[in-house]
């Protein structure tokens, strides 16, 4: 039984380390915006930042490196980090959410920090950062799900001013997101 309960404690320590981002704990579901016709509109959870405004936060600046957990892949990651040449941070993680019946639709959880020394677990060990050549940001594209049910704002395309694309998207895992 004790090794139970220490197995216990050690996976809700580690859930909520990897879903923890600032003060506030983000939702890990959203609920739906319900429009006349029936569907329903799932947007982006944002901390840091309107929605609205995301482009103007990256306006001008580049990527120059990102962060995950350790053993987590760019297929699942329950947290990703993208850093930018003036120390700002866009964190980003997913909700899950039930939309129809059996029909569960991810959308994406951005948090924008503005310094990367404000990071809460950037100096604990468990996250490895990976330096990369420098990306700089030309347009932003949301990323959008959509079916007679449902409209998802599910992930964002960086656009390089070179033609290269970082995606950041809801991934299958609940809860994580997947880049490419």
């Amino acid at each position: 039984m004790a090794f139970l309960d220490a197995l216990a404690i050690a996976l809700v320590g580690r859930v909520s380390t990897y879903q923890q981002t600032g003060l506030n704990l983000m939702k890990p579901f959203i609920t739906p915006e319900a429009l006349d016709v029936g569907s329903k509109v799932i947007r982006f959870q944002c901390e840091g930042i309107v929605p609205e405004n995301i482009w103007e936060g990256l306006r001008g600046l580049s990527i120059v490196a990102y962060e995950m957990p350790l053993e987590h892949s760019l297929r699942a990651a329950w947290i990703f980090r993208l850093i930018f040449d003036d120390c700002s941070i866009f964190e980003f993680s997913s909700a899950c959410t039930m939309v129809v019946d059996w029909q569960e639709v991810g959308s994406l959880n951005i948090r924008l920090i503005h310094n990367s020394s404000d990071v809460p677990h950037h100096k604990v060990t468990g996250f490895v950062r990976v330096d990369i050549q420098q990306f700089s940001v030309g347009s932003l594209e949301k990323l959008v799900y959509q079916d007679d049910d449902v409209t998802s704002e599910c992930g964002l395309v960086f656009c390089g001013v070179d033609d290269q694309e970082i995606v950041v998207a809801a991934g299958i895992s609940p809860g994580s997101v997947s880049i490419a």
